[in-house]
């Protein structure tokens, strides 16, 4: 078995293919943004957004921000809800989990022990056994609300499996973790960049020709919002109720408002079935911050493109008549724009998700939305994950985490030690406010994480002689 180049896939997923950089000029793409842009200029004013909603609240990655180059997001045709059938779920799995392992002889699989990455793990494990490849296993040395270590849950849902593995742990020293290389395709947006690049690092090291992660799982398979009407058309009044007592006890009223919003919506015209959509779904990722962190005109240039975002979303609701079901636009929401960049910038290995896998993907958003939710615990966690529970042996079942892990401690200290010593560059260059760590974790948690990616991203492309243009007050 040949192992595979070890090629960076920088700015180009699995799940669009191709080139995702559009030269606005001549319509040239490219994988390498600075092959088509006219200089080596890129604009602050692309930047601006992503320190405000709903970027930040709805984890969007930034812009393109080369002058005269955008990225290419061109979302492929949902299939028809119920088009797909549920009981082929795990063979279709297991045929995207082989798919994304490529010819590797050694395959990394990233393990938290939840239920997405052991499931992604279980069929890694049954086709590396089948085809003679070699295994690996590695977790990151977090500790969860309860103080208790990945490597610790992790180790308890290999127990369930039956699997007798050995797991490596990449530890959270924040501040000695590697720097990923400087890539032109744009700025990070994933959280733990070091532990990314520590995990690449093990991963070159241990041989593999390609790293497994659960991520998306909860996206492409998991319940999402509005699904009373379709238990109730499917009449499992059990699940019903299990699913109304989650709106109401697990989330708000106001939830459970939604809920009966969404059971009306057909019979309301498109616009109003909008207006109380966003209401309800997206209200949270367009309200100000707290406190702005950008310099003017940047704070407006971040309103405007933030009206711009709605009005986009507005004509996608209209046009896959969304106003009809809502399930159908809380899972688009879910999905887009995240799925359109599920791997990290400026990786020396492979980076796959089975569950971002084309041919996977199209069949998941196809299968029945009142599919993804059961009550079959106890437990209120696993009912959201009904279609999860299919891809793994029901040995394992009892093993499985019953709520969903909470680093927010963990989160909080890395968001506090990751900003660069000393003044930033936006700052200097009139992006951004003074504003120190804790000020910026005061406006938003997330805020120094975002501040800090782009801030790296900033900073390198002065290093490669890049020329930055702003916007006069």
């Amino acid at each position: 078995m040949k192992a595979p180049d070890r090629v960076q896939e920088e700015g180009v997923s699995r799940f669009t293919g191709g080139p995702l950089f559009l030269s606005e000029a001549d319509g040239r793409r490219s994988a390498d943004p600075l092959e088509i842009a006219p200089a080596r200029r890129f604009s602050l004013a692309s930047l601006a957004p992503s320190f405000a909603n709903p970027w930040v609240d709805g984890e969007f990655r930034p812009a393109c921000p080369w002058e005269g180059v955008r990225r290419v997001d061109a979302p492929p045709v949902l299939p028809p809800p119920g088009s797909s059938d549920p009981a082929e779920l795990p063979a279709r799995f297991r045929a995207a989990v082989e798919a994304s392992m490529g010819d590797a002889d050694t395959v990394v699989v990233m393990f938290s022990g939840g239920i997405d990455s052991t499931a992604v793990l279980w069929h890694a494990h049954e086709a590396c056994r089948r085809q003679g490849r070699r295994l690996a296993v590695v977790t990151w040395g977090l500790r969860d609300q309860f103080g208790r270590s990945t490597g610790m849950v992790a180790e308890r849902s290999l127990r369930g499996l039956g699997l007798d593995l050995d797991i490596t742990v990449v530890p959270t020293e924040w501040r000695s973790l590697p720097e990923p290389p400087w890539s032109p395709a744009g700025p990070r947006h994933d959280y733990y960049v070091g532990l990314f690049q520590a995990s690449v690092d093990l991963a070159e090291e241990m041989g593999a020709g390609v790293m497994l992660w659960g991520e998306g799982g909860d996206e492409i398979l998991g319940a999402c919002h509005y699904l009373t009407r379709d238990l109730a058309r499917s009449r499992r009044w059990r699940d019903l109720r299990a699913y109304l007592w989650g709106s109401v006890n697990g989330e708000s009223m106001a939830a459970t408002a939604a809920e009966l919003a969404a059971f009306a919506a057909p019979r309301l015209p498109v616009g109003l079935s909008r207006r109380l959509y966003t209401a309800f779904e997206l209200s949270a990722f367009l309200r100000d911050l707290p406190e702005p962190v950008l310099r003017p005109p940047y704070q407006e240039i971040a309103r405007v493109r933030r009206r711009e975002w709605l009005d986009e979303r507005a004509a996608t609701f209209a046009e896959r008549d969304h106003g009809r079901d809502w399930t159908q636009a809380a899972m688009w929401d879910l999905c887009f724009p995240f799925a359109l960049d599920p791997y990290p910038l400026s990786a020396g290995v492979a980076q796959r998700s089975p569950f971002f896998d084309d041919a996977f993907l199209g069949y998941a958003l196809g299968l029945p939305t009142s599919a993804r939710f059961r009550r079959l615990s106890p437990y209120p966690y696993h009912w959201y994950k009904a279609l999860h529970f299919r891809l793994i042996p029901s040995r394992a079942h009892r093993a499985l985490p019953t709520f969903s892990q909470d680093y927010y401690p963990e989160f909080r200290r890395h968001a506090l030690e990751v900003l660069p010593d000393g003044p930033l560059e936006c700052v200097r260059l009139g992006l951004l406010r003074p504003l120190d760590r804790l000020d910026l974790e005061r406006v938003h948690l997330r805020l120094p994480i975002v501040v800090r990616n782009i801030e790296r991203w900033v900073a390198g492309a002065l290093e490669h002689g890049a020329e930055p243009v702003g916007v006069e007050a």
